[in-house]
């Protein structure tokens, strides 16, 4: 049983500043970010609880690691999560509790690092004071998985990832009565997801010799080779018609990358 190893891990954790997030009315959407200090009033105290247990194997070249997890965080605002439903511009306290479990598996073979990981969430806000107490949060990504493959060799390095996720939730307007009184209706919070998101990437290393104290790195490296079209976020806002206009962000497209450093 050496090669096994069991923690049980819990902590409790206090945070006296807290992030407050504006974003900016327009098409735009950009978001600004600054720090407030806690005043136990608007702004209060952060507290959380952690619990977890994890089972990890380590015996010739592989490593085997689960780990489960509880968190409950009681003091955040929902100017700290970053709304833009009809919560945006509301004022209310609140919590959110998460129950996940992240699973990694990683072999060595030779030159070859190879690894895959798996990581479930489910977390959900409690805000008494809102019309809805309980809805998904903001960062509910129920799964998501990431595999990465690397090569070394004396001067050559290569290395390919994968990452996928599910979407994170998203609030719609009321279809068919998507404006009332100058503003967007929205449906129940945190009703729908966005789609899927998927991102390939490449890279590779090249090591070059000059002399004894000389040396470069020439590097290449690819972001989303596949060129997809993922959506990271939607919101909505009326346009000067007064109709409901989606917005959408996506993440970059296919993009290279290329470097080159001298050491000497």
């Amino acid at each position: 049983m050496e090669n096994f190893n069991l923690e049980v891990l819990g902590e409790f954790k206090h945070q006296s500043t807290s992030q407050v997030i504006n974003f900016q009315n327009d098409f735009l959407g950009i978001e600004k970010r600054r720090w407030q200090l806690s005043d136990n009033a608007e702004i209060p105290i952060i507290r959380s609880k952690q619990v977890s247990g994890g089972l990890s194997y380590n015996e010739k070249g592989w490593l085997i690691n689960a780990v489960g997890y509880f968190k409950n965080v009681d003091g955040i605002t929902t100017q700290s999560q970053g709304f833009q439903n009809q919560y945006e511009f509301v004022k209310a306290r609140g919590s959110y509790d998460a129950v996940g479990m992240d699973v990694l598996v990683r072999k060595q073979f030779n030159k070859v690092n190879t690894w895959l990981s798996y990581s479930y969430l489910d977390s959900d806000y409690t805000f008494n004071t809102l019309a809805e107490n309980t809805f998904p949060s903001n960062l509910d990504i129920t799964h998501a998985i990431t595999f990465g493959s690397s090569y070394k060799a004396q001067h050559f390095r290569f290395s390919a990832g994968l990452n996928w996720r599910s979407g994170k939730p998203t609030t719609i307007p009321v279809v068919g009565n998507e404006v009332v009184n100058d503003e967007v209706n929205y449906d129940v919070t945190n009703k729908e997801r966005l789609d899927d998101y998927l991102r390939v990437d490449l890279s590779s290393i090249y090591q070059l010799n000059f002399g004894k104290k000389t040396r470069a790195n020439i590097g290449l490296s690819v972001w989303n080779l596949l060129d997809r079209e993922n959506t990271i976020n939607i919101f909505y806002r009326v346009n000067a018609l007064g109709n409901a206009e989606e917005v959408r962000q996506h993440s970059l497209g296919i993009t290279p990358n290329a470097v080159f450093r001298l050491y000497f």
